[in-house]
Protein backbone atom coordinates (compact mmCIF):
# COMPACT_ATOMS: atom_id res chain seq x y z
CA UNK A 1 0.00 0.00 0.00
CA UNK A 2 1.33 3.51 -0.82
CA UNK A 3 1.28 6.37 0.88
CA UNK A 4 -1.49 8.48 -0.76
CA UNK A 5 -3.74 5.34 -0.14
CA UNK A 6 -3.10 4.95 3.18
CA UNK A 7 -4.48 8.35 3.63
CA UNK A 8 -7.02 7.66 1.76
CA UNK A 9 -8.12 4.92 3.78
CA UNK A 10 -8.00 7.01 7.02
CA UNK A 11 -10.28 9.60 5.25
CA UNK A 12 -12.25 7.09 3.67
CA UNK A 13 -13.19 4.38 6.27
CA UNK A 14 -10.89 5.22 9.55
CA UNK A 15 -13.59 5.21 12.82
CA UNK A 16 -13.64 5.48 16.87
CA UNK A 17 -12.74 8.22 18.84
CA UNK A 18 -10.39 10.63 17.16
CA UNK A 19 -11.26 9.75 13.57
CA UNK A 20 -12.78 12.94 12.31
CA UNK A 21 -9.27 14.75 13.25
CA UNK A 22 -7.06 12.40 11.68
CA UNK A 23 -9.14 12.58 8.81
CA UNK A 24 -8.56 16.63 8.87
CA UNK A 25 -4.96 16.19 9.02
CA UNK A 26 -4.83 12.78 6.48
CA UNK A 27 -7.20 15.45 3.94
CA UNK A 28 -4.53 18.54 4.73
CA UNK A 29 -1.30 16.04 4.02
CA UNK A 30 -2.71 15.06 0.71
CA UNK A 31 -4.25 18.49 -0.55
CA UNK A 32 -1.14 20.84 0.21
CA UNK A 33 -2.22 24.92 -1.15
CA UNK A 34 -0.50 27.13 -2.22
CA UNK A 35 -0.43 30.07 -0.54
CA UNK A 36 -2.11 31.89 -3.58
CA UNK A 37 -4.92 28.99 -3.25
CA UNK A 38 -5.58 29.92 0.25
CA UNK A 39 -9.36 31.08 0.39
CA UNK A 40 -11.09 32.23 3.72
CA UNK A 41 -14.33 30.40 3.89
CA UNK A 42 -17.09 32.48 5.80
CA UNK A 43 -20.17 30.36 7.66
CA UNK A 44 -23.07 31.57 9.80
CA UNK A 45 -20.85 30.42 12.88
CA UNK A 46 -17.41 31.09 12.00
CA UNK A 47 -14.34 31.79 9.49
CA UNK A 48 -12.12 29.92 8.56
CA UNK A 49 -8.68 29.00 6.34
CA UNK A 50 -8.96 26.72 3.65
CA UNK A 51 -7.02 25.19 0.16
CA UNK A 52 -8.08 24.62 -3.41
CA UNK A 53 -6.78 21.42 -4.37
CA UNK A 54 -3.62 21.10 -6.09
CA UNK A 55 -2.62 17.92 -6.11
CA UNK A 56 0.78 18.24 -4.35
CA UNK A 57 1.36 16.53 -1.51
CA UNK A 58 2.77 17.51 1.93
CA UNK A 59 6.79 16.17 2.09
CA UNK A 60 9.76 15.65 4.22
CA UNK A 61 9.54 16.98 7.68
CA UNK A 62 6.14 18.58 7.69
CA UNK A 63 4.54 15.48 5.94
CA UNK A 64 6.43 13.66 8.79
CA UNK A 65 4.79 15.99 11.17
CA UNK A 66 1.17 15.71 9.31
CA UNK A 67 1.51 11.96 9.80
CA UNK A 68 2.28 11.98 13.61
CA UNK A 69 -1.12 13.68 14.32
CA UNK A 70 -2.94 11.21 11.76
CA UNK A 71 -1.68 8.64 13.59
CA UNK A 72 -1.95 9.95 17.19
CA UNK A 73 -5.77 10.24 16.59
CA UNK A 74 -6.25 7.01 15.09
CA UNK A 75 -5.44 5.13 18.67
CA UNK A 76 -8.69 3.63 18.58
CA UNK A 77 -9.21 2.50 15.14
CA UNK A 78 -9.43 -1.40 14.79
CA UNK A 79 -9.28 -3.97 12.08
CA UNK A 80 -6.96 -5.71 9.59
CA UNK A 81 -7.00 -2.26 7.96
CA UNK A 82 -6.46 -0.60 10.25
CA UNK A 83 -3.34 -2.34 10.83
CA UNK A 84 -2.27 -2.32 7.70
CA UNK A 85 -2.77 2.01 6.99
CA UNK A 86 -0.84 2.46 10.26
CA UNK A 87 2.32 0.44 9.40
CA UNK A 88 2.35 2.43 6.21
CA UNK A 89 1.72 5.87 7.88
CA UNK A 90 4.77 4.74 10.78
CA UNK A 91 7.05 3.97 7.88
CA UNK A 92 7.03 7.45 7.02
CA UNK A 93 7.60 8.77 9.98
CA UNK A 94 10.84 7.08 11.01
Amino acid sequence: MELREALEVVINEAEGGCADYAKSYAQAALELGDSEDTVIVSTDNAIGISHKKTGKMMVGKELKVQLLYVLSNLSSWRGEKAREVKTVLKGFTK
